[in-house]
């Protein structure tokens, strides 16, 4: 009876769970759901001692404090300070239990062996151990320190260090005390494992509801802002008032171990082996570890200043944080996490285009879209809208399909009029006209008529990645080889190859106020004047950290979104007009990332639109892990926020000294360091800084995001240094952290011993130049040795083959190590195929070997055409190839390597042969439980079984398919 009774609760609970959960469309739109929160967990990988988090705390300066078994954690939003027992901290033993920080801003410390620490003003302050396990420290408002123990009772020592001992026979229920709480009128309630009581203001115990709560443990306490108490319990959470009333059952048969109130309307509920609850009008929902909770037991919570939710548990801290991205995946609905286009559409939804499908998110719903109809794999490259508000989507593998209210009217591919089935970029036109962008060529559908346009009708490369009419009536098309302007039924090459070699043009965006037409390509973002045809380039050289780009969207708020594989970057418009005018030489660029509330920092490219701003002036982009939103005011809610600063560290010549007041440095101080960090959660790593050494700069100076500032050979003098914090674009904050210190001269120094010694330099200084002269003279003339013996070594080290122009397989060795490695940290997939040219040799006897290497040409130049950007294409040795595919799924491996094996087998040769043909055969394989040197072993082995079945044929390792 009893198991089928807890089988009862459980269930009741399960349901309870999920109504609340499904009642969460209800709750106000000012409560994100917890989808929405940026999840985060710090553990020892990323420097905490232990990865049980008994307790958090922060105290009056911004630090995060965290208490676990093998010591204290101090946070500062970058790296962690661990404090152990040691003279220092005076701790009797590493093992911390609770944290209190009491109205004058120190904080105490307590646990294993009864050690009691308070710190203040960065001063550890050690008490008498009372040698037993301490769970819980409260300073109540008269400075009485109530200390909780497992199994010795509660103490009260006084402000004279007094210590007085509560135990059973004074009315405890249980020595075992848990948790504390002092409420308005200075009661002590005291949770034990056998009840609830309080100590009245005669510092006596009284009983607290004992037909509720005798027998049962109690481990956490919270008062409400009626001052009404609710009490966490092994049976659950109940409600009552301080005045000793019935309690109410709150959430029944949860054990809960913490409470914490984030405002008055909303509770959240730490529990013992069920995970976080958050409770909101009457709604309760729930985050375990299927969400990406480290651990379900839950042993504290805290919310920063900033409202960072920090919850301590036994797989390490979890933080809840608001972040500028949020990221839709398939937890959420999505289709498939590769996402490669998104379409902001006039009937007010999103489309999203991944590997896996069509999703649409609708009124924060994403539902999808079903086009097996016509689409075996369901793969989307590319969206677009049509004048009649019609929906175009561009297939990997199935060509372009045109969907109207849902349903489909029109599919185009290969065996209707398209050269290729790849279509990665779609643009139909207000007269009707559609023009379509294949791996193969471009193609304009005007009715039923199609016609294609390829090398033959001037196109640079037959890979188009994107299309757009500009305001003008011009035709851009992005392809692998430059941009064409299609106009008056005439193609015309926009050469990008003076701007910095730049080749593949990505994605395009129309500033209509300034007449420009921005292009993302492989060598930053080039600025095409749509009046005059002048062309500026905006990269590195400019400010932009790296070359690849893929998309500019421009906010509402003027500035520039741009996806790159590495992140997404943004920059001022305002800043950018300046360089092409000439104003200025760089622009400022901003670069966010995972840390930022995206799944991924790799945005997808190479397909059209790879992001977009919807219509409520967000930014929409496609990455490798799902679609990443941004909302740009967002970033001015957090600009407001004020980050404290402090001063961490002062090293005078590699030496750390104590900064607490003014230090004399000796004569021959040489080199001073200052380490400082704002003490702010929500973007740590982009927090700005300012610096101001009075004495020696004549102004702020800006540090950017370096935390450290360093001085060498400052003159003799009295100092004062100065540090301010910002986010990015708010203000500086005015609680700057300063310290002073004075440098000491060498007699020498002294103004009366300089004039002395003028004169003698005076003398010496002739000769001096002559020796420096001479001496210059010799180490240029062994420089220019130098320099000619590395150039001879570089020389004798090149990594390309000199027949194909592809990478040797020294090149690859490296990239496949590297991409090996970086597979396995990020557990992503690593592909690699071996492929074989079929008969070879029989060219060779026949043909002579002169035709042999000119197929071996032929053949790696189609590789390196029909190849992906990302991948590493290698000679391997004699007739065979190697690809590596980086995070890509066996799947896609598949389809490129299919897709190669076709294109071979079509290779025309007529012209080194008439009846010559080539065909390829081609073992791929996983990094799927292989180490690295089984990699190309199995790929070997699926290579040998794909000769051993008659050549021409892609075999998988482990899988009889192809």
């Amino acid at each position: 009876m009893p198991l089928l009774y807890w089988f009862f609760l459980r269930g009741c609970l399960f349901l309870l769970l999920c109504c609340s959960i499904s009642a969460t469309a209800h709750v106000s739109d000012d409560v994100p759901a917890l989808d929405n929160y940026f999840k985060e967990t710090l553990n020892t990988r990323d420097g905490l001692p232990h990865n049980t988090i008994n307790t958090i705390a922060q105290t009056a300066d911004g630090y995060l404090w965290f208490g676990t078994w093998e010591g204290v954690a101090r946070y500062n939003g970058r790296e962690f300070r661990i404090f152990d027992r040691n003279p220092e901290t005076g701790l009797p033993d590493v093992g911390v239990r609770t944290f209190f920080v009491d109205q004058h801003n120190a904080l105490w410390i307590g646990g294993s062996r009864g050690g009691i620490v308070k710190v203040h003003n960065g001063q550890w302050q050690a008490y008498p151990p009372l040698g037993v396990l301490i769970n819980r420290l409260l300073l109540d408002k008269q400075d009485r320190l109530w200390i909780a123990t497992e199994g010795q009772g509660l103490f009260m020592q006084n402000a004279a260090g007094e210590r007085f001992q509560y135990l059973r026979q004074d009315g405890l229920p249980s020595e075992q005390i848990h948790t504390l709480l002092e409420d308005p009128a200075g009661r002590i309630w005291v949770g034990t494992a056998d009840g609830l009581v309080y100590i009245d203001a005669q510092l006596h115990i009284q009983p607290v509801a004992a037909d509720y709560y005798n027998g049962v443990p109690v481990f956490a306490l919270a008062l409400n802002h009626k001052s009404e108490l609710l009490v966490g319990t092994e049976r659950g959470l109940f409600l009552s008032g301080l005045d000793n009333t019935t309690p109410q059952i709150l959430l029944d048969n949860v054990p809960v171990s913490a409470l914490l109130f984030e405002n008055e309307h909303i509770l959240w509920i730490g529990t013992i082996d069920r995970g976080l609850l958050r409770q909101h009008a009457g709604v309760i929902e729930e985050l375990d570890i299927r969400q990406g909770l480290p651990n379900n037991r839950i042993l504290a919570l805290l919310f920063d200043k900033e409202k960072n939710l920090w919850v301590g548990t036994n797989g390490g801290v979890f933080r809840l944080r608001d972040a500028p991205f949020s990221t839709f995946t398939t937890v959420q609905g999505l289709a498939g996490n590769y996402v490669r286009s998104v379409l902001s559409h006039s009937d007010g939804c999103m489309y999203i285009g991944t590997s896996r499908g069509l999703s649409r998110y609708c009124a924060g719903k994403i539902d999808n879209i079903d086009l097996s109809a016509v689409s075996i794999g369901q793969s989307v490259l590319s969206l677009a809208e049509g004048p009649n508000q019609s929906l175009w989507v561009g297939t990997y593998a199935d060509g372009v399909i045109e969907l109207n209210a849902g349903r489909i009217s029109r599919h185009f591919h290969t065996d209707n009029g398209l050269p290729a089935n790849e279509v990665r970029a779609v643009l139909p036109l207000a007269d009707g006209t559609i023009w379509i962008g294949t791996a193969l060529g471009a193609s304009r559908i005007n009715g039923e008529d199609i016609r294609n346009f390829g090398r033959e009708d001037g196109l640079p490369s037959p890979f188009i990645m994107a299309l757009y009419q500009s305001s003008n009536g011009k035709l851009f098309i992005g392809s692998g080889a430059g941009v064409v302007i299609f106009q008056e039924d005439k193609l015309t090459t926009l050469s990008l190859t003076p701007f910095d070699g730049a080749d593949y043009a990505f994605g395009f965006t129309e500033d209509r106020d300034a007449g420009l037409l921005w292009m993302a390509t492989d060598r930053g973002i080039i600025a095409y004047e749509l009046n005059t045809g002048k062309m500026h380039l905006i990269g590195r050289e400019q400010g932009i950290p790296f070359d690849k780009l893929f998309q500019v969207v421009l906010d509402k708020h003027g500035y520039f979104w741009i996806s790159s594989n590495r992140g997404v970057l943004r920059l001022s418009r305002a800043q950018a007009l300046e360089v092409v005018s000439g104003q200025r030489n760089n622009v400022d660029v901003e670069l966010f990332g995972e840390s930022d509330g995206m799944a991924s920092a790799q945005a997808n490219g190479g397909s059209a639109k790879a992001a977009t701003l919807h219509h409520d002036g967000s930014v929409w982009i496609a990455t490798s892990i799902g679609v990443s939103r941004v909302q740009p005011e967002r970033l001015q809610y957090f600009a407001t926020m004020l980050p404290p600063v402090v001063i961490e560290q002062f090293l005078v010549d590699e030496n750390e000294i104590s900064f607490t007041e003014s230090q004399v440095l000796p004569a021959g101080t040489n080199r001073i360091e200052i380490h400082y960090a704002g003490l702010g959660y929500i973007m740590s790593q982009r927090i700005q800084y300012r610096t101001w050494l009075e004495g020696f700069d004549q102004n702020w100076v800006s540090r950017d995001s370096y935390i450290s500032a360093e001085y060498t050979n400052l003159p003799p003098g009295k100092y004062r240094f100065k540090v301010s914090a910002a986010y990015p674009n708010g203000e500086w904050g005015q609680n700057e952290a300063e310290l002073t210190f004075e440098i000491l001269p060498y007699l020498w120094q002294e103004i009366w011993f300089q004039v002395f010694i003028l004169f003698a330099f005076s003398l010496l200084a002739v000769l001096a130049i002559r020796w420096r002269l001479a001496s210059l003279k010799r180490n240029e003339l062994r420089l220019l040795k130098l320099v000619s013996e590395q150039t001879t070594e570089l020389q004798l080290l090149a990594r390309q083959d000199a027949l194909t122009g592809l990478a040797n397989r020294r090149a690859f060795d490296e990239a496949l190590q590297h991409e090996y490695q970086r597979a396995q940290r990020s557990a992503s997939t690593l592909c690699l195929a071996l492929i074989d040219i079929d008969h070879f040799k029989q060219v060779n006897d026949q043909l002579s070997h002169a035709v042999g290497d000119e197929v071996l040409k032929r053949v790696a130049a189609v590789l390196k055409q029909q190849s992906r950007t990302v991948d590493m294409l290698a000679r391997w040795g004699g007739e065979e190839f190697v690809i590596l595919l980086p995070d890509t799924s066996l799947e896609d491996a598949a389809e490129v390597c299919e897709r190669l094996r076709q294109k071979i087998e079509k290779l025309d040769l007529h012209t080194l042969s008439a009846h010559l043909k080539l065909t390829i055969s081609i073992g791929l394989t996983t990094n799927h439980k292989l180490a690295l040197p089984q990699l190309l072993i199995s790929a070997d082995k699926a290579l040998y079984q794909a000769k051993r079945l008659g050549r021409n044929r892609l075999v998988i390792a482990d899988s009889n398919q192809y």
